[in-house]
């Protein structure tokens, strides 16, 4: 789905406004970013930003020196399509992704989910995703902890822009009244508002206008003569001197901001740009133009101020937050906490109103949570039931810690997550257990239930019958304890795969029981809340006489009736088979085209030809070994499969003797009195290794081999040796 252009010019001017791409790395994002990768259980977290051609990640966890990446290869560009969450199980087997050089190469991406950050006017700028390089997927709690994220990102989002709105508003104010004091003044220096001053090198002043004398208190005649760092604030006295020591030796223009204390003993912040004048004595004098910004840098301390809440609040909970002033007595909340208590912004919380919303019952664990905080700094993580001002009953999680300054409690912070659907999927989980047991025991397959460490919880009635046990036997003892020891040792690297995460199935033969049954094996992972895999689910099913239909039905699907080679079915599946059991090993593959058979059919007809394609499909099994698979592609096309071969030469060989065997005259006992037949082939080959990602290169090579062994007159072989072990 692509976006309207008029939607998406609209998408891009809002994120341009937000005035945050290519910006430096900020600790609330950052944090957002670390919250939803441990949340979700998965390495990689992302606050991505979908510009025009790019998406720029605002924050990254997991990913590093990775700062940008083309949009059209962009997981994130499908999340931002919609409100809710975009979840990729696994990208390998997506259409979508399967190609993206994201999940080809590196990062290696199989799983992706991302909420879209969706902004007050409904523009969705970018998202909050989280990424790994297994298949996964999140839990319903975890979607929705992620939607949280991203809503507390995009309000930290737009409060950062108001902020520097609010900075800018400021700035632009205080230049304007400077600008128009520059007009209406500028003819005479002694009224402009900027200080203006001129000093010896030691910092002697010589000069100062009258803005300057009445930011300190004094008369201009009072001030002259004294020291310009005697007004620099202590602590910024060495900066200044190194910056006026830099502007008088190199006679470079130098800008700069420190503090200095007027006439009233207030602390203000100014501006100055100091440039190098000379006396009429030569002698270097210091000129300096400076001008009030306290006004801005209050703006900037409110901005680090917000954001340190922002960041407070995320590493408590991250949904919604709370500060509490122990001082003051105010409390704050975010406009999440405000939400998720059914209230507007004219309601004003107060500790007295706040605990109102939880039920009587359970106030006194929070005020002894509240009072261990106070009294030893540890913090508080409580599952309450609360009741919203509209009388809607939630379960939340309550977080919160107490800020201490000078060794003495000065704030409380924390966050509260609504919790509803995780306690209601408690207790629903708890009905379908009993369900999913009762199930269990009907169904005729063998199942059952192994913990992390192989060990039995549960065992089906079927699963008794088949081992001649009862569960009590079973149950609280590892499969080596309890299976015969061939049969455990054949299962478990499917154990081990499911154990990393990975849903396996799997075939297994039981020659030793009567009848020989054939089993069908599933092993389902078993995931924790954090992502971990906890053991598996075993579902066994009796597919026998399935089976032996199958075998039928492929033996005749996968022959050739006239020579009873492979077919081209069969072939395939040979080669599906060795991708299966050899991978990585080496191996060579020859396509083989009789030469001159065409005229044997014209002259002497099909039958002949028929007999001749037998005879010839004889002398090809007779020159490879049991484990290699010759096959009939179609008409006098055949192709040699070669495991275990490594290197040209042993290619090379064997091509050579299929030309030689069918250079060899054909003489036909089904036919008599017809003349020997002579024929010849045409070989071409390719020598590579058993991966599937490699294999259609490798075919690719020996068909183009064949094309150059009948360019070259037939009757010859060519093999393409590649890099000897699988280009």
């Amino acid at each position: 789905m692509t976006l309207l252009s008029d939607d998406e010019d609209r998408r891009l001017a809002r994120l341009r406004d937000l005035l945050v791409l290519d910006s430096e790395p900020e600790p609330v994002f950052d944090t957002l970013a670390r919250m939803a990768s441990q949340a979700c259980g998965v390495p990689v977290a992302l606050l991505s930003l979908i510009d025009a051609e790019r998406q720029w990640f605002k924050a990254n966890v997991g990913l590093p020196g990775v700062n940008e990446t083309p949009r059209d290869v962009a997981f994130c560009d499908h999340a931002i399509r919609s409100d809710d969450v975009f979840e990729v199980h696994d990208a390998t087997v997506d259409p979508r992704f399967a190609g993206n050089p994201l999940v080809t190469g590196a990062p290696d991406i199989r799983f992706y989910a991302g909420a879209p950050l969706v902004l007050a006017g409904g523009e969705r700028v970018g998202t909050l995703c989280v990424i790994d390089r297994q298949r996964r997927s999140l839990s319903p709690a975890q979607r929705h902890q992620l939607q949280q994220l991203a809503r507390v990102a995009v309000e930290a989002l737009e409060m950062r822009r108001a902020l520097i709105d609010k900075s800018l508003a400021v700035r632009s104010r205080h230049e304007q009244a400077l600008a128009d004091s520059e007009r209406r003044h500028r003819a005479m220096l002694d009224a402009q508002s900027e200080l203006v001053s001129q000093a010896a090198s030691d910092g002697r002043l010589l000069y100062v206008n009258p803005a300057y004398a009445r930011h300190f208190g004094r008369s201009v005649d009072a001030i002259l003569g004294s020291n310009l760092f005697d007004y620099v604030e202590p602590s910024d006295r060495e900066a200044v001197r190194e910056r006026v020591a830099w502007v008088l030796s190199t006679g470079e223009s130098l800008t700069g901001e420190n503090r200095m204390t007027t006439g009233s003993g207030d602390e203000r912040w100014f501006a100055w740009t100091n440039t190098l004048q000379q006396g009429a004595d030569g002698q270097p004098l210091l000129h300096s133009v400076g001008r009030d910004v306290s006004a801005r840098k209050r703006a900037e301390q409110a901005l680090r101020a917000s954001q340190a809440f922002l960041e407070r609040t995320g590493r408590a909970a991250g949904v919604g937050g709370w500060e509490l002033d122990l001082g003051s007595g105010r409390l704050v909340w975010s406009d999440q906490t405000r939400r998720l208590h059914d209230v507007g912004p004219e309601f004003q919380p107060t500790l007295d109103n706040a605990i109102t919303f939880y039920p009587p019952q359970v106030r006194p664990r929070i005020e002894q949570a509240v009072q261990a905080g106070m009294a030893h700094g540890t913090p508080w993580d409580l599952e309450l039931p609360l009741v919203t001002a509209r009388g809607r009953a939630l379960w939340v999680r309550a977080v919160g810690e107490v800020e201490f300054e000078d060794g003495r409690p000065a704030r409380l912070v924390g966050a509260v997550q609504d919790i509803t659907e995780r306690v209601h999927a408690a207790h629903e989980l708890q009905r379908q257990s009993a369900i999913l047991r009762s199930v269990a025991e009907a169904t005729p397959a063998l199942v059952s239930v192994v913990d992390a460490a192989l060990r039995y919880r549960f065992v089906n009635g079927a699963f008794e019958r088949w081992h001649g046990l009862d569960r009590d036997q079973v149950l609280g003892r590892t499969a080596q304890e309890v299976l015969a020891g061939a049969d455990v040792e054949r299962s478990m690297p499917w154990a081990r795969r499911a154990l990393a995460g990975e849903a396996v199935h799997f075939e297994r033969d039981h020659p030793e029981r009567p009848g020989a049954p054939h089993l069908a094996v599933d092993y389902i992972p078993l995931r924790l809340d954090d992502g971990s895999t906890d053991g598996f689910v075993g579902i066994a099913h009796d597919i026998t006489q399935h089976r032996h239909e199958q075998l039928r039905l492929r033996a005749l699907s996968q022959s050739d009736p006239l020579t009873g080679l492979l077919n081209r079915a069969g072939f395939e599946q040979q080669l599906d088979n060795l991708l299966d059991d050899h991978t990585g090993e080496p191996l060579a593959l020859l396509y083989v085209d009789l030469d001159r058979f065409k005229p044997v059919n014209d002259t002497h007809g099909h039958a002949v030809g028929d007999a001749l394609l037998r005879t010839f499909a004889r002398r090809l099994v007779r020159l490879v070994r049991p484990s290699d698979a010759v096959a009939r592609l179609g008409g006098d096309e055949f192709a040699v499969l070669l495991p275990g071969m490594r290197d040209a030469a042993q290619a090379e060989r064997v091509a050579r003797q299929v030309v030689d065997a069918a250079l060899r005259p054909f003489v036909l006992p089904d036919h008599p009195g017809l003349p020997p037949l002579q024929v010849g082939a045409s070989v071409g080959g390719a020598v590579g290794m058993a991966v599937r990602s490699g294999w259609p290169a490798l075919l690719a090579r020996a068909d183009r081999m064949l094309y150059r062994a009948k360019a070259e007159g037939r009757g010859r072989f060519a093999v393409d040796a590649g890099d000897q072990l699988g280009a």
